[in-house]
């Protein structure tokens, strides 16, 4: 069951953090190269061959051609090796047919984006995106050269995003952007200017000047690579040595703390506790088993607070399965809590019985008010243990710990920004033990050190214990070890009183089965269930769900490539 359970966790994560990688169809776009002729009268011929590797059967490719505001796409046409292929549009993504198994193709796609250029007072712009965000496929290798109406040495050329420095000018005023691997879903628009003299045919986008918005534009893109570049090698510095030297003072920090722990763990044993019988008590049951289990308390803790009442004359059982109220008065406000909701909520007439629990339960209207009630139980249980010197005040050092949590969250941003995901998988792991090292480290004062060393050492050496040992407990020892035992639920302690049982049952006689610990030991087990089981019928969960959205490239350009 929890191999199947984890499989399907697994597959669901891997969707969510690959949705395209689990999505996409089998096919890979191992090279596209883009030939973008401008033209003197401002339309733009473009040929792009795209060399696909397919694996199993498909229909064609897609070829998604978004023009800008103002463009438009036309004479749209495939060919592979000469042939023309089938073109159905839908709006502007054009599916070309070409059906086959398990081959690499190679097809020609040709088009003229109409109005292309930019014409402008003194420079002419050709300023496109070939693809962008809603693109659904990688590029395993793309390269786009734009081709001027004639031979210049006057150009301007550049990139943004995935095409950010990949300009190279030739020697005839053509420009090539090697852009190499670009994956899904990114941007990447080229910028391209030449002399509006190539452009004598064509008609004028602005009668304004251009050319100086154009450099300033691309002297903005240089020096915002610079300060990026700066930024980057500042944060390398610190992944490198802050982080390192961070982890070091918290480590050293921990080694401390766990040095002093080791120190009083070793001068508690020292002292010599010797394992006699059940360790003293210094707080009621239910307090103990929370102080001794991580302030936890299962379901069978409040059985546990049940039999406890028995044992200290409070209730008295009258059957196998109903018990008595005799006396409400109790020094601890839990055990209070506990008589008030079991004899007067769910029993009736200072009586309670496994038969009023189950149908107390069973109702729904009733199952909020039985998680309020353990709350407020458990609530007054850890009242109890605080009302004890047990910690330590180490508010202001873990307070000091938790908020220098807070000088690592930038960097959980900037590093996968700055692409220093070594230094963000650092940060990541150092993060996790530092909110919970200043959550969870609360060390125990002497008095608690003692109480806890003493019950784990009880814990240890009674499934050890030989039954004449324990015959030689008093009662009220037996009691308090076989409650605690049950508080805690512990399995251990649970089989040894197994075997304790059935020797004495062998010997029923000599004792006197109606009192003492006998009550308890053969009510013990069947009260935990019903307790359990009740805590069971009152449980629930919860679901969530999330969306996302997405926008284009310059100006509404953009597209992408894909299959059918």
């Amino acid at each position: 069951m929890f191999k199947k359970w984890f499989a399907c966790l697994l597959l669901f994560a891997m969707l969510f953090l690959f949705p395209h990688q689990g999505l996409a169809m089998d096919y890979s776009i191992s090279n596209v190269k883009t030939d973008a002729y401008l033209q003197d009268n401002g339309d733009v011929k473009v040929e792009e061959t795209h060399t696909y590797e397919f694996f199993g059967e498909f229909n064609g490719i897609t070829r998604e051609v978004i023009p800008k505001e103002g463009a438009v796409i036309s004479q749209f046409a495939a060919t592979e090796d000469g042939q023309l292929l089938r073109i159905e549009k839908e709006d502007d993504l054009y599916k070309v047919h070409r059906k086959g198994t398990d081959e690499t193709i190679t097809v020609k796609l040709q088009y003229i984006i109409e109005n292309g250029m930019e014409i402008y007072q003194d420079t002419a712009q050709f300023y496109w995106p070939f693809f962008d965000e809603r693109n659904e496929s990688d590029y395993e290798n793309l390269t786009i050269t734009i081709h001027p109406p004639k031979q210049t040495n006057d150009v301007i050329a550049f990139g943004y995003d995935e095409a950010t420095n990949t300009e190279t000018i030739q020697g005839d005023g053509s420009v090539l952007f090697q852009l190499g691997y670009v994956p899904y879903g990114t941007n990447g628009d080229i910028r391209v200017a030449y002399p509006v003299s190539l452009f004598p045919a064509a008609p004028q986008t602005s009668n304004k000047p251009m050319k100086e918005e154009i450099l300033k534009a691309k002297q903005d893109l240089i020096d915002q690579a610079a300060a990026e570049a700066a930024i980057k090698e500042t944060l390398s510095t610190i992944g490198k040595i802050g982080i390192p030297v961070f982890t070091i003072i918290l480590l050293l920090l921990m080694f401390k703390d766990w040095i002093t722990a080791r120190t009083k763990r070793n001068d508690l044993m020292r002292e010599g506790t010797k394992f006699l019988t059940v360790p003293k008590q210094i707080m009621s049951l239910p307090a103990t088993i929370a102080f001794t289990n991580n302030r936890y308390l299962p379901p069978q803790a409040m059985a546990a607070g049940l039999l406890d009442l028995v044992r200290q004359g409070y209730v008295k059982k009258t059957s196998n399965d109903r018990f008595q109220l005799i006396n409400r008065k109790s020094p601890f406000p839990h055990e209070n809590v506990l008589m008030e909701w079991l004899f007067d909520k769910i029993g009736s007439n200072n009586t309670f019985s496994f038969d009023d629990l189950s149908t107390y339960t069973r109702n729904k209207l009733n199952q909020p008010h039985y998680h309020t009630f353990q709350t407020q139980w458990r609530q007054a249980v850890n009242h109890e243990i605080d009302s004890y010197t047990l910690y330590e005040n180490k508010k202001a050092y873990r307070l000091l710990i938790g908020f220098s949590s807070i000088l690592l969250l930038p960097f959980l941003f900037l590093f996968p920004i700055y692409g220093l995901m070594g230094s963000f998988a650092a940060t990541l792991v150092l993060l996790i033990p530092v909110i919970l090292y200043a959550i969870l480290y609360r060390p125990k004062t002497w008095e608690g050190a003692r109480i806890a060393y003493e019950w784990k050492q009880f814990k240890t050496r009674f499934k050890e214990l030989p039954q004449a040992e324990w015959e030689k407990w008093s009662e009220d020892d037996q009691m308090r070890a076989y409650i605690y035992g049950l508080g805690i639920s512990s399995k251990e302690i649970d089989r040894k009183y197994d075997v304790l049982i059935e020797a004495l049952t062998s010997d029923i006689d000599s004792y006197d089965a109606g009192a003492g610990i006998y009550p308890i030991l053969f009510i013990g087990p069947d009260t935990s269930a019903k307790f359990r089981e009740a805590n069971d019928s009152v449980s629930g969960g919860t679901t969530s769900s999330s969306s996302s959205s997405s926008s284009g490239g310059t100006s509404g350009g953009g597209g992408g490539s894909g299959a059918f």
